[in-house]
């Protein structure tokens, strides 16, 4: 396996500031409430101009997406490179093994107060719909090509259900028993995360064989 090549200063450089920005922005969504933070409050308490902050993230809502978009757009690659004969489903487990972790935990304070942020806000909540729809396109698109069905059909949606609400159920059981730990570390969720999701999968491909082909 090929040793991925370290970041560069500049792109260390980012990142370093997109995750100070969402830290503190993290911080005061908790103390005073989503929808009372300014942005020119979090730049200042950040150290970083408001230009700054909406150069990485262009929306308010951005700031509590942005991991979540990292991570969608890490499992499509995912999947749209996977080896050859590797189906969809494997793919998938192997990458909330090997991939999620280092992309998520970074940002684990902010994924504690989550759950709470985003059902405080229906602006929040309607984004979080979103994306959750983002990831079970990602992931259709990939059991479309395993299946050679289209994208939209039923077994495809099906498979992508599970796998998307697998891995959301797996996280809001995990967080509802975890929330108060401290630290709060995320190190086990992703093992349970992989084998139930794995589990699941396993039951979808069986079952869609009893549903009709398109």
């Amino acid at each position: 396996m090929a040793i991925a090549a370290r970041p560069g200063l500049r792109e260390r450089k980012k990142l370093r500031t997109q995750r100070t920005i969402i830290a503190t922005a993290t911080a005061l969504f908790a103390k005073q409430g989503y929808g009372a933070t300014t942005v020119a409050e979090i730049a200042d308490a950040a150290e970083v101009s408001p230009n700054t902050v909406f150069k990485y993230f262009p929306t308010k809502a951005d700031l509590v997406f942005h991991v979540t978009d990292v991570v969608t757009e890490n499992l499509r690659k995912r999947i749209e490179n996977r080896r050859s004969g590797e189906s969809t489903a494997a793919a998938v487990v192997a990458w909330v093994v090997e991939d999620l972790p280092e992309l998520e935990m970074p940002y684990a304070e902010l994924l504690r107060g989550m759950n709470r942020l985003v059902a405080s806000d229906p602006e929040l909540s309607a984004q979080s719909r979103l994306r959750l729809a983002r990831v079970e396109d990602v992931l259709a698109d990939g059991f479309a090509t395993d299946l050679g069905e289209r994208p939209e059909s039923m077994r495809v949606r099906v498979l992508a259900v599970i796998a998307t609400r697998g891995m959301t159920d797996v996280w809001s059981a995990w967080h509802a028993k975890h929330v108060a730990d401290e630290p709060f570390d995320l190190g086990t969720m992703f093992a349970i995360k992989a084998e139930y999701v794995e589990s699941a999968l396993s039951a979808g491909l069986a079952a869609i064989e009893t549903l009709p082909r398109p």
